[in-house]
């Protein structure tokens, strides 16, 4: 067996559904879903149904993660009027970044009033970024707001060939900005939507082969800093109603999808580490976890699923896949979590 050795991955854009929609996940299954894939440090995002949006709930939801067998920081939320609690969010060392949902999302987050969202800028006077769910046109918005008021931002799960290139053009202008990319906008594409239908449905949509082209090229010259999972686990049941919730679970495929992507020679296998370690942790400012590390087995291959998955959505938009590679060790503070591929 050879393997490759790397600390604990960070993947800084989860919903683990907890308070408020834990028949889809909660901490503990979210957290085996992410430690199974390799990751150690996951960021939760704040649009439950009882959104992040207070300290109080902040604290709720510190209390309830507990219970997670890896470790678990959170993005507080906005909805642009509670700008009141920003203070002591901002010095909370549970929070890793502010949320702002500028498209439509599940939750009710939008913001698309201009006036709220130069409000959320002026007052979020923090060296943690500010994470934008922002397309086209909202996005270049963003893009000047950060501009204007020296924040840092971070766009979440671009997704556009446009989207690339306002990222690029920000960057090469000097501005703090960093971005991420899903795994499932790598790896599928709007003709996807015929074979999987609602399973496929996702915020924000899947795009067209020149966007995914955009996208591997974003993470070969550095426009697009990390992989985010923005596992979104729902049911089956709900995603096979009439009225299907947006989202895919990601959080167990990815590192084998990326090394798919080597395979593929879409991207070179020394940048794994930097996407899913070394910029997540550099841009979050993620503490550095002690005697904690995972390895991964570049040479066994595995179909998604076969083995069932620890998320309680059960499924995966990549089932029956074959990958490349597969996690087969974790630690986490010492103590040995995985030990060739199963929990311990």
């Amino acid at each position: 067996m050879a393997t490759i050795r790397y600390p604990g991955l960070i993947d800084a854009h989860v919903h683990l559904r907890e308070p408020g929609a834990t028949h889809k996940e909660d901490f503990i299954s979210g957290s085996k879903a992410a430690v199974k894939g390799g990751f150690t440090f996951i960021l939760d995002m704040p649009n439950n149904p009882i959104t992040t949006t207070t300290i109080a709930r902040l604290h709720q939801k510190v209390k309830l993660s507990k219970k997670a067998i890896c470790q678990v920081g959170f993005h507080f939320g906005t909805n642009g009027k509670n700008i009141s609690q920003f203070p002591k969010a901002i010095i909370n060392k549970n929070v890793f970044g502010l949320k702002l949902y500028c498209n439509h999302t599940t939750g009710e987050m939008l913001i698309e009033d201009i006036v709220l969202l130069t409000k959320v800028f002026q007052n979020w006077p923090s060296t943690k970024p500010i994470l934008v769910h922002a397309e086209g046109i909202q996005l270049a918005a963003v893009i000047g707001l950060s501009h204007v008021y020296k924040r840092r931002l971070h766009v979440c799960h671009i997704s556009q060939a446009v989207e690339v290139e306002l990222v690029r053009k920000a960057k090469k202008a000097g501005q703090s900005i960093t971005a991420g990319v899903c795994p499932h906008h790598l790896f599928l594409t709007e003709k996807d939507i015929d074979k999987l239908g609602t399973w496929a449905m996702m915020k924000p949509p899947l795009g067209r082969k020149q966007d995914q082209d955009a996208l591997w090229k974003g993470l070969n010259d550095g426009t697009i800093d990390i992989v985010e999972t923005d596992h979104a686990p729902h049911t089956k049941q709900e995603k096979a109603s009439k009225q299907p919730p947006f989202g895919v679970p990601g959080l167990e495929t990815a590192v084998s999808l990326l090394y798919l992507g080597v395979k593929k020679s879409k991207i070179k296998k020394s940048t794994i580490r930097k996407l899913l370690f070394d910029n997540p942790k550099r841009i979050f400012n993620i503490p550095t976890q002690p005697n904690t590390y995972i390895e991964v087995d570049d040479k066994q291959s595995w179909t998604v699923g076969e083995d069932g998955y620890q998320t309680k959505s059960d499924w995966s938009p990549f089932e029956g896949w074959q990958l490349p590679a597969k996690v087969v060790t974790v630690v986490i503070n010492g103590k040995t979590i995985i030990s060739q591929t199963k929990f311990l």
